[in-house]
Parts: structure tokens; sequence; C-alpha cells
């Protein structure tokens, strides 16, 4: 698995009307693996061992991977998907909390075209 795409997996969306639907049972053993291998790759990916993945940081893991696309607005889109205090970088407390949104909406943020503004004459 790409490594920057492992900081990701799954939003519960409540809503406010109907009551909250009961969680699924979560194998606390498997939870665990999941978060090891979160931390593991987030080490491998803070290279200068700063405890936060910088911009340039996400950049080089992309290379590293085989991306194909490591363009400035695919990196500046993961940088806000995950970056929860807006301070420039990622830690791994944001990763954590990036990876239980899950990986699906990461890759819809990133893979969604920029929205067509329309030209007035």
């Amino acid at each position: 698995m790409k490594p920057i795409l492992v900081f990701l997996p799954l939003i519960l969306a409540l809503s406010a009307c109907a009551p909250a639907p009961k969680a699924p049972e979560l194998d606390p053993v498997a939870v665990e693996r999941k978060m090891l291998r979160l931390q593991e790759n987030f080490n491998i990916i803070d290279s200068n061992k700063d405890d936060s993945v910088s911009p340039a940081e996400v950049k080089q893991a992309m290379i590293n991977s085989g991306s194909a696309n490591v363009s400035a607005t695919r990196i500046s889109k993961i940088m806000n998907f995950y970056d929860f205090n807006k301070d420039g970088k990622i830690d791994l407390r944001e990763a954590q909390s990036g990876a239980v949104s899950g990986p699906e909406e990461l890759i819809k943020k990133i893979e969604q075209p920029a929205p067509k503004i329309p030209v007035i004459h």
C-alpha cells in the first residue's frame, strides 16, 4: 500500500434529526495493528524526524511511492485534509484523525476537479 494513502479510513456522519446508528463492533487487535502501521508509515514519511510531516515530505513520499500526479494542488489538498490545526505540518495525532475519515474521503477530495468558474463577458 502506498504510504501516503495509509493515513486514511472512516467518518461517521451524524444527523441532527435521526438517532445515531449503532457503530459496528471493532476488533481491538485490528485497530491496534492499523494504528501501528500508520505510525510506521508516518515515521518513514517524516524523513527529518521532527515528529511532523511537511509538504516537501509529502511530495517526496508520493514520488517514492510511484505516484503519477505529484502536483502542488494535490499536495495542498492532502495537507488541507490532514492539517487540522493549520500550522502547515501534519503531526501523528492529525494523521490518526485523518485516518478515521477514510481513504475514500481523501481520494474524493484529491481527485475532484476544481469547480468551473463562469466567464463573464
